[in-house]
């Protein structure tokens, strides 16, 4: 497990270079967070940010949040990622695959929010093959199963 993790972090920093000529000064709104629609984490991301975050409520939080279910997180806020802090992402240094390409890479130029850095900066895409490292991040072994 430890060899498919540090392969997942080796991903990772290969695609965070590959986003970086994208990369714009985030306003940290944490808008994203709270108004994701969808979000897809794979089986090995999940046990990466488990391991990090060491809660397992938490993290059936997380996988309801990730399934697309409306859920309570606290109570009173409906449907935001439990590992959102105030705007600021908790996990964000192992955050899933999906949530490092939102900005830069734009579905269908439809699905950035309003206010966000990337608008009029992003590459849109229409299909998944078409996102950095995609090919290379859901044929590796362990992720080729959505949670």
């Amino acid at each position: 497990m430890e060899s498919m993790l540090h392969n997942l972090a080796k991903f990772y920093a290969a695609l965070d270079e590959a986003l970086q000529p994208l990369k714009r000064a985030c306003g940290d709104c944490g808008e994203c967070c709270r108004r994701a629609s969808k979000l897809q984490v794979y089986p090995l991301e999940l046990q990466n940010i488990s391991r990090f975050v060491k809660n397992d409520y938490l993290i059936r939080k997380f996988i309801d949040f990730a399934n697309n279910k409306v859920v309570k997180i606290w109570g009173d806020v409906e449907g935001q990622c439990p590992f959102q802090d105030g705007d600021r992402c908790s996990i964000y240094a192992v955050r899933p695959y999906f949530c490092r390409v939102y900005g830069p890479y734009n579905y269908r130029g439809k699905n950035l929010l309003k206010g966000c850095v990337y608008c009029g900066h992003s590459i849109i895409y229409f299909y998944r093959e078409e996102l950095p490292l995609y090919n290379e991040f859901v044929n590796y072994p362990p992720l080729n199963l959505p949670v």
